[in-house]
């Protein structure tokens, strides 16, 4: 029961190992549980490490008799390594919302200080053999070395439609000069402003890696600040004079984004059918058919992307996955939780993945078994 409430803590509430010492001694307090010592921090990280290995090896993948598929992607640099992320998941979309972490089971971790196509495909073929079966299809962004490994196992990829709309906006816009120009102005006022008087209207936080991939909370911050701007007090429109003489490119961004934004949320939510295809490639054509240039590239990228993979469907009656949001999720949980000295890499901590695939699960778990 103490090892099960214990490893529960850490994994569930986010606790690191001492934190849940910390919490087991106001438990006993407050509840009267009887416990006359405590154990170490390092002990219940031993058995969070032990369950959670056990449970990556020992998985039951009997749900995925119907058919699953993989969702890949490699972490950034984690000191001079890199964990390669295998995720299994029914290839059948059944739920009209996003996978959460309890939808996906881990099939293979793999640390190495590169990857390449030959030892990625190598990862995939570990899973097939443990799963007694190829996938139906591979969800992944759309890195050169997976792509060419996913091609070489002859496997069909799905390109995750987040990363694949991110790269059309880059295309479109990274080297545009009014594009690049307010870029450049709204990156500078951040670093200006930050400690003055004009600090609380300042834009969002972005991304430094894929930045196109969360460009629109800055359109929406720049629309805002049009609207009110006459509002604004006379200083803080010097400040920000730059909002104004940009509108016309925040109004086609926000066009743009209205529009995508929409085609993300219902392919993320819905899955690649033909039901959401079709709805999807409708509303593009409203952008395809724009008399803006950028604008109607962008609505012809789009539209080939969602026709060349809804063509990869094997039933045209089926719907597939197509979002590999969930694996950049879990590697965003463990980058938080591991150790903060960048020389350790990736560490037994990793273990703890296991547990956050399984959650739901866990309080029906027998411990005991899982420590011998």
């Amino acid at each position: 029961m103490i090892v099960s409430l214990c490893v529960r803590i850490c994994v569930e509430c986010g606790y690191g190992s001492r934190k849940t010492v910390k919490v087991l001694e106001v438990l006993n307090e407050e509840f009267d549980l009887g416990l006359t010592e405590f154990f170490s921090y390092t002990s219940i990280l031993n058995w969070v490490q032990k369950s959670g290995y056990h449970k990556y090896t020992e998985t039951d993948f009997r749900e995925y008799s119907e058919g699953y598929t993989v969702i890949i992607d490699e972490s950034m640099m984690l000191g001079s390594e890199k964990l390669l992320l295998i995720l299994g998941v029914p290839s059948a979309k059944t739920r009209d919302s996003s996978l959460t972490i309890e939808d996906v089971r881990v099939l293979d971790m793999e640390v190495k200080t590169s990857w390449n196509s030959a030892s990625i495909g190598e990862e995939l073929s570990k899973v097939e053999k443990r799963m007694d079966s190829p996938p139906a299809y591979v969800i992944s962004d759309n890195a050169s070395t997976i792509s060419k490994a996913v091609r070489d196992k002859n496997y069909v990829h799905i390109r995750d439609v987040g990363h694949t709309i991110g790269l059309f906006l880059q295309k479109t816009y990274e080297k545009d000069n009014s594009f690049q120009t307010f870029m450049k102005e709204v990156t500078q006022v951040k670093f200006r402003e930050i400690m003055r008087s004009a600090a609380y209207l300042l834009p969002p936080k972005q991304r430094t890696i894929a930045r196109f991939m969360n460009l629109s909370d800055t359109v929406d911050w720049a629309v805002a600040m049009l609207n009110s701007f006459d509002r604004m007090k006379e200083e803080d429109q010097r400040i920000f004079q730059f909002i104004p003489q940009n509108q016309m490119l925040i109004h086609e961004l926000n066009s743009v984004f209205q529009t995508v934004n929409t085609i993300l949320q219902r392919l993320k939510d819905e899955g690649l059918s033909k039901v959401s295809s079709e709805e999807c490639l409708s509303r593009l054509k409203t952008l395809s058919t724009s008399p803006n240039q950028r604008i109607s590239s962008i609505g012809r990228l789009m539209t080939e992307y969602i026709e060349t993979e809804y063509n990869k469907l094997s039933d045209k009656t089926k719907k597939w996955h197509i979002s590999s949001d969930i694996i950049e999720s879990i590697f965003g949980i463990y980058k938080g939780r591991k150790s903060p000295n960048k020389m350790n890499g990736v560490t037994k901590h990793v273990f703890i993945l296991p547990h956050l695939s399984n959650i739901k699960n866990m309080k029906r778990e027998d411990f005991k078994i899982r420590l011998e």
